[in-house]
């Protein structure tokens, strides 16, 4: 698997079992009991050379597929937005000011971008904007200059 953004091997990432993951992921880096935003006490599996994402995962599920930066170079924003179901709603992203976290909570895709420059990618089981909001999302406060 090449080190770059490919969305459906993140959703296929979110089918395995967390042994699948461990096993998937063998080798890497493994950290346990970390949050990622909202989501709390899972472990993170991350093996570049085997997955460009970071994947966090509860002691049932997979809950997030987390792709940096340095993996979406290739991929624009819009190019994301073709691939989702586009019912997206727009949060402030931690990436900063300039930066919009533009989420389809329903198809299970977040990402932030700065016009076409894609940042961060997150994927997640799917689950109403609310619960997204609620369960994952932590929002960044003001950014001052």
């Amino acid at each position: 698997m090449s080190a770059t953004f490919d969305l459906e091997a993140c959703r296929e990432m979110l089918k395995l079992t967390p042994e699948e993951v461990r096993d998937r992921l063998k080798g890497g880096e493994v950290r346990e009991r970390v949050q990622y935003e909202g989501i709390k006490g899972v472990t993170q599996y991350y093996n570049a050379e085997v997955f460009p994402g970071r994947v966090y995962v509860s002691d049932k599920r997979v809950e997030m597929v987390y792709v940096p930066q340095r993996a979406l170079q290739d991929i624009t924003a819009k190019e994301i937005k073709s691939l989702i179901k586009g019912r997206t709603k727009s949060l402030r992203s931690r990436a900063g000011k300039e930066y919009t976290h533009v989420v389809d909570a329903d198809d299970g895709v977040a990402f932030s971008a700065d016009k076409d420059e894609v940042v961060i990618l997150e994927v997640f089981p799917p689950r109403s904007f609310k619960k997204y909001e609620e369960e994952i999302y932590e929002d960044p406060g003001e950014f001052i200059r």
